[in-house]
């Protein structure tokens, strides 16, 4: 077994001795190259002979089928065909590598990393550091400066400003981390460096804006279809109410719904492995914080938290802030689609949660540099669960009953702070009626703090103000009264076009303090031990995850 590639867990479930490399669910193909032989032969053995037989030719036919479908989506559609060729080449590798060991292309790639390897190990380490240091610094603002002012979205200058909220943010970050001497800076310049590229392919190339404009679609088009079980229950077209309870809280029942069957089909699982064996190759963080980093835009808090469980216990107190501040960085996708339903965005969302994840784990790490030893450092896996639904029905209902918990949770939140956000600003308006000051609310005093942060994002100035009450109004009641203010001012024409961009960055995540509570109470409750640990460090968390936010929108605003 490559001792890179999996994790021992203090204590390995019952279920999970036979398969201890394995994910959700185990799957004979997502082994690695040393275990693969092995768990092939013990599945293989189970499976009727006439497959082992027929298995090549199957295959066969299933490539020559999806390829003639593809030559003809070539011929009547061209350029429109990228996200399915993109699905098209993927399938046909999934199934030649079926048949034919990844050497062939693993050996290769690992001979041509390898000589670069030597050759920047052949540098001092001292220059070497410098230079990983001012390269990227230097691709960054190479890149901003000269990326052409686009017509109605920004001039150098606005770039510029955000360029220097960048440099600001880190700045801060540094200047209040625990432990300064001992920041990976590994960590926090491959997580920036990722943040940028990620937003540069995606706001900046055909091919970015092809792929997550098709992403962005689906999630719309999931959208619709739960209009259509809500219509069943009402017994009424509700396609056009405009109504809280009628537009968000279905779409977040019916993506609870499909993303528990993703999971049960080991979709999810493939996916969050691979973007964590990501992070923790590029990065340096551990395997655990890299999977709940991965997982949280899928997810979310507290179910992202529930793919480590067994190493809960034994994560050191960085690692416990980095999963809380990935928590706070993004939103879930069921939230996410949520959100759509409100007719904000789906691109910029769906952008600024992916820009988020290793921005998240860069700036936790310099907020709370690691001072102790990860279980799971350089290492991937998830554990395997000892609850399995009996199949895809199975898994189905357990999501709509999750999503159901999750909208209610939602709305009484959404319905408790409200209101006693109403009960304080009409106290504060009354006190400011004795000291001549007009509608005296929370989210003006509030908003005037968050105002030089606004400045440094490059919102453009007339705006700045209202975006800085739209975060006050996130931070003090939750994201969903902030999004829902935000689409009535993007709609009725009140924001320009650069300011409604940015402030979805600005607001995309869960910090905010009623998370705070969430987080404590699903993470203590998995772990009980480690409740002091994570009272102490929620509010720093909370912080961390808002300048993620801050900082996807000023590089959202160096490029846009």
């Amino acid at each position: 077994m490559t001792v890179d590639n999996t994790i021992e867990a203090p204590e390995v479930s019952k279920g999970s001795e036979s398969h201890p490399s394995s994910f959700l669910p185990v799957s004979a193909n997502d082994t690695y190259p040393e275990e693969k032989k092995e768990v092939d032969t013990t599945l293989e053995d189970k499976k009727p002979s006439f497959y082992r037989r027929y298995r090549l030719w199957f295959h066969l036919l299933m490539f020559l089928i999806i390829t003639g479908l593809m030559i003809a989506a070539w011929v009547l559609h061209g350029k429109d065909t990228l996200v399915l060729s993109l699905l098209w080449a993927f399938i046909s590798l999934k199934l030649m590598f079926y048949h034919v060991t990844t050497r062939i292309l693993s050996k290769p790639l690992g001979m041509f990393f390898g000589v670069i390897f030597k050759v920047v190990s052949a540098i001092p380490e001292k220059l070497r550091m410098i230079l990983g240091v001012i390269l990227p610094i230097a691709f960054i603002v190479a890149v901003t400066l000269a990326l052409p002012a686009d017509a109605g979205h920004s001039s150098r200058l606005d770039r510029l400003r955000s360029l220097l909220g960048l440099v600001v943010f880190l700045s801060l970050l540094f200047a209040t981390s625990s432990n300064r001497k001992i920041i990976p800076w590994r960590t926090v310049v491959v997580g920036v460096l990722l943040q940028f590229l990620l937003g540069l392919f995606i706001l900046k190339t055909s091919v970015g804006y092809d792929i997550f404009s098709w992403l962005s679609n689906m999630c719309s088009t999931l959208l619709q279809f739960s209009k259509s079980g809500l219509a069943f229950v009402t017994n009424n077209d509700v396609a056009d109410i405009g109504i809280f309870v009628f537009t968000v809280l279905p779409a977040v029942i019916f993506f609870a719904a499909i993303v528990k069957v993703v999971y049960y089909f080991g979709g999810m699982q493939w996916i969050v492995r691979k973007f964590a064996w990501l992070m923790v190759r590029l990065m340096g963080t551990s395997g655990a914080e890299s999977v709940v980093a991965a997982a949280s835009p899928f997810v979310g808090m507290g179910e992202s938290s529930l793919l480590i469980l067994p190493f809960l216990e034994t994560l050191t107190r960085s690692e416990l802030h980095s999963a809380m501040t990935s928590g706070f960085a993004t939103i879930s996708g069921s939230v996410l689609v949520a959100f759509i339903s409100m007719n904000v965005d789906a691109q910029t969302l769906i952008t600024s949660c992916v820009m988020s994840v290793p921005c998240g784990l860069a700036i936790s790490k310099m907020r709370c540099p690691e001072t102790g030893e990860p279980v799971t450092r350089g290492k991937v896996r998830i554990p395997e669960s000892e609850d399995h639904e009996a199949n895809f029905l199975h898994a189905a209902s357990n999501g709509a009953a999750q999503g159901i918990h999750l909208a209610l949770l939602i709305l009484a939140t959404v319905l408790s702070f409200i209101s006693l956000l109403a009960l304080v600003n009409a106290f504060l308006t009354w006190l400011g009626h004795f000291y001549n000051i007009d509608q005296l609310t929370l989210e003006l005093i509030v908003g005037y703090l968050f105002y030089p942060f606004m400045w440094l994002v490059g919102i453009p100035t007339t705006d700045m103000l209202t975006v800085a009450r739209l975060m006050a109004t996130k931070m003090f009641v939750n994201e969903f009264a902030a999004f829902a203010d935000l689409a009535r001012l993007t709609t009725s024409g009140a924001l320009q076009q650069r300011t409604a961009h940015l402030a979805i960055y600005c607001l995309c995540g869960f910090a905010n303090f009623g998370s705070i509570g969430i987080q404590i109470g699903a993470l203590g409750a998995m772990a009980p031990s480690r409740k002091k640990d994570l009272a102490e460090l929620a509010f720093s968390a909370m912080l961390c995850g808002t300048m993620s936010t801050l900082m996807s929108a000023t590089i959202a605003g160096m490029l846009l």
